[in-house]
């Protein structure tokens, strides 16, 4: 008999198979006898085995269970106390891999910012740089002057407007006639 047959005798004496696979390791031993001569020794080493293992938990006296039954509840219901080290420690190494992605992150991002600055990278340099956004409040900066203005199909006006509030532009622009003499 082959060994993985042997491991399903194993298992029906244990009660380990299905129902389907109990039923044929059934039909096979009531046609084997060697099959069943096998079966009947692992029934025997199996109860033989048991009943020894129930004789020695017999034998432990109830002073060293109690024992163990203190130690093994002193180990599950004490928390475990940590330090601040290991509870950053702790919560480095569950979440290692989203630390680790932001830092390198931000240095690749700082390094760009350093690296694609307007006006080089001499620090020296005091002078506004001349391709930087102008971030003074509009009230402060100058008025755009336009010199002409085209509009495809039309006409341009430009008002600048001065009063006490500041400076004003207005861009008026109007269709031009389609029909001449309207």
């Amino acid at each position: 008999m082959s060994g993985a047959k042997d491991i399903e005798l194993m298992q029906h004496a244990d009660g380990e198979l299905g129902e389907r696979d109990a039923k044929a390791v059934e039909d096979r031993l009531a046609a084997d006898a060697d099959a069943r001569t096998k079966h009947e020794s692992l029934v025997q080493v199996d109860e033989l085995l048991r009943g020894h293992l129930e004789l020695a938990a017999d034998n432990v006296s109830d002073r060293r269970f109690d024992a163990m039954w203190k130690e093994i509840d002193a180990a599950t219901s004490a928390p475990e106390r940590k330090s601040a080290w290991s509870k950053a420690i702790g919560w480095l190494e569950r979440h290692r891999g989203h630390v680790f992605t932001g830092a390198l992150s931000a240095g690749v991002v700082a390094a760009l910012a350093l690296f694609l600055r307007p006006g080089g990278s001499d620090d020296s340099q005091i002078a506004p740089r001349t391709n930087a956004i102008d971030v003074r409040p509009a009230a402060m900066r100058t008025a755009p002057e336009i010199e002409s203005l085209e509009t495809p199909d039309g006409e341009g006006t430009v008002l600048n407007l001065e009063d006490e509030d500041g400076h004003t532009t207005v861009i008026w622009v109007t269709a031009a006639d389609t029909v001449e003499g309207i």
